[in-house]
């Protein structure tokens, strides 16, 4: 029989706990990983620090996207730093957050391809285009205004509304087919849906989580001297979450996005998108406010002629001022 969380553990440590795992980092268009739109006290704030690897190889391939690095006959390694910081609030008397990520970092790619700038060996660095994301329950999540709401909530079944957008101030190159910025606007919209199962406390949560969205792209008007034109990007992640102790749980990850089709100066380049990937999430709890999370991803499914791999290495810090005050009266200060 489910049970309701036990009102004599402390606070703050379950609040910290459950903050930790909200955070979201978007970097062109990867997942936004486990437990990404998990609920904090109203007033918490959450910084991160990740660092992606993404290897591609896409030999014999027809797709063609410059905002993920895939070029038919091409191997692209790209290093992808991202700082975000999210504040959870209440917004419309619902649980909200609103998240800033700050994208830098490299990619090298060697490319043969008939598009412009034919075949070449190219590389960017610097800063990619920064993004704010705004997310809104719209149900199965109770207002969570103080530690006695955040300890008392048991939630079952939950759905999101979650809107991003991008701001093409990234370092960008019109003689290039390899850029750390797009050029363009872009932005997406998605539908968090999660559904929590076991008891709601440390060492016993369990979640199914799936996130349908849709990205859509401006046209950048100076790709190499031409228009690039995308269709919009259909994107599925999905991630099933365990706790195997208090302070460590694990993810089967999910990501499949389709769509996209490039046209440049009207004439189609590419296929499709069509690209699978499946992966995991392991993330340990260093202390009440602070968590180290890895993962790794590999397409498993969708076009066979692309190769790709993605390792993710996170540090999350979260905090409340109402528990770090309470923390400091229990150590005498």
């Amino acid at each position: 029989m489910k049970t309701r969380n036990n009102p004599t553990p402390l606070l703050i440590g379950f609040s910290a706990l459950v903050a930790l795992f909200s955070i979201h980092g978007n970097a062109l268009a990867v997942d936004d990983g486990a437990r990404a739109y998990w609920k904090g006290r109203d007033g918490t704030q959450v910084v991160s620090f990740q660092y992606l690897n993404l290897n591609m190889q896409a030999s014999g391939a027809q797709q063609f996207d410059p905002a993920h690095y895939i070029y038919p006959d091409s191997d692209v390694e790209a290093n992808i730093a991202i700082a975000s910081w999210a504040r959870h609030m209440t917004l419309l008397n619902r649980p909200s957050s609103l998240a800033v990520n700050i994208i830098g970092g490299s990619v090298g790619a060697e490319i043969d391809i008939s598009a412009p700038g034919g075949s070449s060996s190219q590389s960017a660095s610097g800063y990619g285009d920064p993004s704010l994301m705004l997310d809104v329950n719209l149900f199965g999540t109770p207002p969570l205004k103080s530690g006695v709401d955040l300890l008392n909530y048991e939630p079952t079944f939950t759905v999101d509304a979650a809107v991003m957008l991008a701001i093409p101030i990234g370092e960008y190159d019109n003689d290039k087919l390899v850029n750390m910025g797009l050029n363009r606007w872009y932005g997406r919209v998605a539908l968090p849906l999660k559904y929590h199962f076991g008891v709601f406390s440390p060492g016993y949560m369990s979640s199914l989580e799936l996130t349908p969205s849709v990205w859509a792209f401006a046209e950048n008007d100076d790709f190499v001297g031409q228009t690039l034109e995308n269709d919009p990007m259909w994107q599925l992640e999905g991630h099933l979450t365990h706790d195997f102790t208090a302070q460590f749980f694990g993810s089967l990850d999910l990501l499949y996005r389709g769509g996209f089709q490039s046209e440049i100066d009207g004439v189609e380049m590419g296929d499709e998108l069509n690209i699978g990937d499946l992966g995991f999430t392991l993330n340990y709890q260093l202390t009440d406010n602070a968590v180290i999370r890895t993962g790794y991803s590999s397409n498993l499914f969708g076009d066979s002629d692309v190769d790709s791999s993605l390792i993710r290495i996170q540090f999350v810090y979260g905090w409340h001022q109402v528990s770090e005050n309470m923390k400091k009266l229990q150590q005498g200060h």
